[in-house]
């Protein structure tokens, strides 16, 4: 089958969807420069070619693939239909997400799906509580793929880390990872309301390394690009952007603070203390926050303090329940050989069983 992986998205999606194309030895297409030279510095084994999105037409998809890997959930449900009718093509279409995330799933508005990638029985869960599965034709689990991906790679991206990153950093401090997610509808960024008290008030003890979320550029370019010229001499920051590996990062984080951001799911793999801001001042139903200790909010002030003096209860009190949301998050380990034959069996189905016989939970039903 003449497959094709295609970003349109954001950089980030390299670290997703790049990766999985490299595994299934299949070309990615991107659509921005910017794109295109990011995933030659960062993912040097990638075919990746630059298209202008005026010639990704539904005549030149259609006439040259017959499966299109994509992280936009539109994909299927917009594009499939009208291939069929326009030019009698029963086009295939694969989701890949970009992240494991807590966010977005409390919405209503499914979307027809054909083939759908989940990494384990967490994703697989919210799928079925929320009747997402029902309109999904297939779900495969793939398992944890980007970080063996980034084992089998380490050499270069330590270096590149090494070299972009952390030799920024004036004196040598336990490393903090602060990853604030973006506002959508359903929760909010604590990225403008913490980044200064948050640098002014931890840079004494440790270095920061603050990644910046996509969306939260694109959506208030002014606001972020004020406090990033406010900081960026400072000797224990380091505010990232176009830096799509996040595994490289996460090695050398003494901890990681967020929101509802997915690179703290990403996290759990080196079992560390994980912390977070709460911007919705509710009662979080997030998996992930129950790995970790929430900052209350009284203790804006002293900042330093709480963090230090929590670090080591956190780091063993709640190692066992970091270890179990990651096994529930990611399952098992798999081959890229594995992950390969796994997919493309689905794509060669003719019938679209009900997705209960294509997918079970790896433990309990």
């Amino acid at each position: 089958m003449r497959s094709i992986a295609i970003i349109t998205g954001p950089e980030t999606y390299l670290d997703h969807l790049g990766v999985l194309s490299s595994i299934l030895n299949i070309p990615l297409i991107v659509t921005e420069e910017k794109l295109f030279y990011l995933a030659k510095q960062f993912y040097p084994d990638l075919d990746v070619v630059l298209y202008d999105l005026s010639d990704l037409t539904m005549e030149f998809l259609a006439q040259n693939y017959d499966v299109i890997f994509q992280t936009g959930k539109f994909w299927a449900a917009e594009l499939g239909p009208l291939m069929e009718l326009l030019f009698q093509k029963k086009m295939r279409f694969v989701f890949c997400p970009h992240g494991n995330s807590d966010k977005g799933h409390s919405l209503q508005n499914h979307i027809e799906q054909d083939v759908f990638l989940i990494y384990g029985d967490h994703l697989f869960d919210l799928l079925q509580q929320t009747g997402a599965a029902q309109k999904i034709r297939h779900i495969v689990k793939t398992g944890n793929y980007r970080y063996p991906y980034y084992l089998r790679h380490r050499c270069f991206y330590d270096k590149v880390a090494e070299e972009i990153v952390f030799s920024r950093f004036e004196k040598a401090k336990p490393t903090l990872l602060y990853a604030p997610t973006w506002n959508d509808k359903e929760n909010p960024t604590s990225f403008f309301s913490a980044t200064g008290a948050l640098i002014e008030e931890l840079s004494s003890s440790f270095n920061i390394i603050i990644k910046l979320h996509p969306f939260l550029i694109e959506d208030h370019p002014a606001k972020v690009f004020q406090i990033i010229s406010h900081y960026e001499n400072h000797s224990s920051v380091v505010i990232l952007d176009n830096f799509p590996p996040i595994y490289p990062l996460l090695k050398r984080c003494s901890l990681y603070l967020g929101d509802y951001s997915s690179i703290g799911y990403d996290f759990l793999i080196y079992d560390k203390p994980l912390y977070f801001f709460n911007p919705k001042k509710t009662s979080s139903s997030s998996p992930l926050h129950s790995c970790g200790l929430e900052v209350p909010e009284n203790v804006k002030g002293r900042w330093n303090a709480f963090f230090t003096q929590t670090l080591e209860f956190n780091r063993k009190n709640y190692s066992s329940k970091r270890k179990e949301l990651y096994y529930y998050a990611f399952g098992e380990e798999l081959s890229p050989e594995s992950i390969q034959s796994t997919i493309f069996k689905k794509l060669t189905d003719r019938l679209y069983p009900n997705k209960l016989k294509n997918c079970t939970r790896s433990r309990g039903s």
